[in-house]
């Protein structure tokens, strides 16, 4: 260990100053990873390589001493001839990497970067009695944005091995361990499986032209061999991926390989989604389509180049993601990338990527066919050469990019992934389920609590056993509540005798939602253009100006109007009135109308998706405490709305500010389940009414809205709220939510009008028929011009 204190800072500054002086080399020593400070210029029984020269940048323990052996005993004026970069790679006599890229400049260390972080570490361990050495610094080091910050500067090379270790929680994970890694070696070396076959076929393929890892013979090798089948052995059901053996090696030149084994079990773990790795690939998959939705998000001039020329990004990006980049950037900005991808996540892949699809978008669309359009995104990561600018272009395009928002888009691609997987098999369900267990985040000690059956009351042997027939009847009751509501439509209503009732498994039916929901959205409401200004008097009116465009919701008596503008709902008087309907009504679907509508929606359509909400629903622990679907839809909805917030809020504040047409604001899924919650609390809580009558006056407001499927997607989503409330094996934490939510969107077809407190007591309505003639006052007013 090595100390941190000041009198080091001194040293590290003197030391440099003194190698300037008396090198000729005209770039700052490279210190060893392995330490604060410089080592000597030699070791012991071998040689070390000169600072910024060949080799210098790797672990001590990798320096290739037959190697340098014939550097150092060389007549100096042949020693063109052997060329390698600090990193070990080897170079063209011409100084040409690959014969691609001319030698860039040696790796440099920052004495003033490298300063800033031992000031960090010893603020936030100024409760430390004497010298401060790496044993003493948590394993741990708490996040902020001091750190952040720094890491985004970039770590100091000789720092990286032991701030990675801490950064990414490998080192938490070494010492806390119930099995040592010498354990985990001997077990995986006589363990001649299928992947230890495929490893030995690979070990020479993973870098050949880093000089640690070019033959059988080189120093590399066998730590490559150890820790690729140690990893196959702790994870029998991942066993060996190829994208691993690229991430392990270059780890490899710069940590030691038992620290190597405990950093990839903290991706494996932790910073990557499960099952990247897995012979199914279904993590990566599942981020390449995440990627794309970002794509359209974040860069849509690219999103229309890709669409017209018809590219699958997924073939090329893929390979990024599952080697983390290793294999596609230089290693210089591969260091500064890994440095944020230990410390914040994956969330960095995706950021990475957009920036470097930034950097490149008026060469990508001014290009002037599909194949230059291919070639240039292959060949875009080596074509950057500047770390910095690609972190940088990267948080100023997608910085703002939650890790939150990311897993509630993995999960629902996710799922629609494994639903299209299971519809090639005839048993949906068993399918379904048996793909979940291969997609689950994978432990190298596992643990069982003695106290989960004690503080939840779960019988989860049997429940498993159980759970594919009960969810295969689930569905089935669920498709003949459907059945029959579509069948009264087709009886009272000519218009629908044509609908096909048959659910879409497709993935371009998902796609098709977000666009079928702004059209349903803008069109359902009738809107009101004010050809004057309405000051409003009392909290309980709305004011406009004249021009702007009025969401009509109701109509309290003839002279009162309740409506919406810019986020704002409230109140105005007027002795005029219009006929206030939606386009698409009927007769079928309004339950004051026809009461048969009711009985189908609140007697069968809710108590069969009730039974698929409580299916796996925790049950209350010993400490007490109410358990309802209901519980699990308020947080659920509460926590998709706070996610977004500060987007909604801007979004609403510019409306209101500028005054905007209300076409340019259309809610999401997201806040039009928050506000019928709401709704329904306010209206069912003084009245005292049950949290079933709750549930069902809430999916009557989600058949009125025709977006009753889109608020399943976005409650299976929340996956925190999930996981709070529903057991690992239970219907809305397995990828059969999709096909529930197929079965749902048949119901989008229909025109409802359901009242949403019709289980109430009574209470005073007006809702006057409308006089004859009254359309016709308005062209007398003058006060509305009506958008019929």
């Amino acid at each position: 260990m090595f100390p941190l204190l000041s009198f080091y800072f001194l040293s590290l500054t003197l030391f440099d100053s003194l190698h300037l002086f008396l090198l000729t080399v005209p770039h700052l020593p490279l210190l060893p990873p392995s330490s604060l400070i410089p080592s000597p210029l030699c070791v012991p029984g071998g040689y070390t390589p000169a600072p910024g020269g060949p080799f210098s940048a790797l672990t001590s323990s990798m320096w290739p001493q037959d190697i340098l052996a014939k550097y150092y005993q060389k007549d100096p004026t042949e020693e063109a001839e052997l060329q390698y970069d600090e990193f070990g790679f080897r170079l063209d006599s011409d100084g040409k990497n690959n014969g691609v890229e001319p030698r860039p400049e040696p790796q440099r260390e920052d004495p003033q970067q490298r300063l800033r972080w031992q000031a960090h570490l010893e603020f936030t361990h100024n409760h430390t009695v004497g010298d401060l050495t790496w044993d003493l610094i948590s394993p741990v080091l708490p996040r902020s944005e001091r750190l952040r910050s720094l890491v985004l500067g970039g770590i100091p090379h000789s720092m990286r091995p032991q701030l990675w270790m801490r950064l990414s929680g490998a080192l938490q994970k070494k010492r806390t361990t119930e099995i040592s890694y010498k354990e985990i070696v001997k077990n995986s070396t006589n363990d001649e499986t299928t992947a230890a076959k495929q490893i030995e076929k690979d070990l020479l393929r993973t870098m050949p032209s880093n000089a640690c890892f070019c033959s059988l013979q080189s120093v590399g090798v066998p730590r490559l061999r150890r820790v690729l089948r140690g990893l196959a052995w702790l994870y029998p059901d991942i066993g060996y991926c190829q994208g691993t053996g690229m991430v392990v090696s270059c780890l490899l030149l710069f940590l030691e390989e038992e620290d190597v084994l405990w950093m990839m079990c903290a991706l494996i773990e932790d910073l990557l989604p499960p099952s990247y790795f897995s012979s199914t690939l279904l993590g990566v998959q599942t981020d390449q389509r995440v990627l794309r939705q970002l794509i359209v998000q974040y860069l849509p001039s690219l999103d229309r180049l890709l669409q017209e020329h018809d590219i699958e990004l997924s073939l090329i990006t893929l390979h990024w993601f599952l080697t983390s980049f290793a294999s596609v950037v230089d290693i210089r900005i591969l260091l500064r990338i890994w440095d944020l991808l230990f410390y914040q996540g994956s969330v960095v892949l995706f950021q990475v990527t957009l920036g470097m699809l930034k950097i490149k978008e008026e060469e990508l669309v001014s290009s002037e066919n599909s194949a230059s359009i291919f070639n240039t995104l292959s060949d875009l990561p080596s074509q950057l050469g500047d770390g910095a600018a690609v972190l940088g272009e990267a948080m100023r395009l997608a910085g703002a990019l939650s890790q939150d928002t990311l897993e509630t888009q993995r999960n629902k691609h996710l799922a629609y992934i494994l639903n299209e997987q299971a519809q090639l098999n005839t048993n949906n369900s068993h399918t379904l389920n048996n793909n979940l267990n291969k997609v689950v985040r994978r432990q190298s000690v596992r643990r069982k609590s003695t106290l989960s059956s004690l503080l939840w009351g779960e019988d989860e042997a049997e429940a498993l056993k159980s759970k594919n027939i009960k969810q295969t009847e689930l569905v089935a009751a669920l498709r003949e509540a459907i059945t029959r509501t579509a069948e009264h439509f087709h009886c009272l209503d000519p218009r629908h005798t044509s609908t096909d009732l048959t659910p879409d498994y497709s993935m371009e039916s998902h796609q098709r939602d977000h666009e079928n929901f702004l059209v349903v959205s803008r069109n359902r409401r009738r809107r009101a253009k004010a050809l004057l200004d309405f000051e409003r008097h009392d909290d309980d009116e709305l004011g406009f100006r004249k021009n702007d465009i009025i969401t009509i919701f109701s109509q309290k008596d003839e002279h009162c109007w309740v409506g919406e503008l810019n986020g704002l709902r409230g109140e105005w008087k007027h002795p005029i009135s219009i006929p206030i309907s939606p386009p698409h009504y009927s007769l079928a679907g309004d339950d004051s109308v026809t009461e048969a509508v009711t009985d189908l929606v609140r007697g069968t359509l809710c108590p069969a998706l009730k039974a698929i909400f409580q299916h796996g629903l925790k049950k209350p622990s010993i400490l007490g405490g109410p358990c309802h679907p209901w519980l699990f839809i308020e947080e659920a909805a509460s926590r998709e709305v706070e996610r977004d917030f500060n987007s909604v809020y801007s979004r609403l504040v510019l409306c209101k500010t500028y005054r905007l047409d209300e076409d340019g604001k259309v809610l999401t899924p997201e806040e039009l389940l928050y506000r019928a919650v709401q709704s329904v609390n306010m209206s069912h809580d003084s009245a005292h009414a049950q949290m079933d009558v709750k549930f069902r006056s809430l999916l009557c407001v989600g058949l009125n809205e025709q977006v009753l499927h889109l608020w399943l997607e976005v409650l299976c989503s929340s996956m925190p709220a999930v996981e709070k409330w529903y057991q690992p094996w239970s219907f809305l934490r397995s990828p059969g939510w999709v096909q529930i939510k197929c079965e749902l969107r048949v119901l989008s077809k229909f025109a409802f009008s359901l009242s949403q407190d019709c289980e109430l007591p009574a209470k005073k309505e007006n809702s006057a028929i409308l006089k004859e003639g009254v359309a016709d006052m308005l062209v007398d007013h003058y006060l509305f011009s009506w958008d019929l």
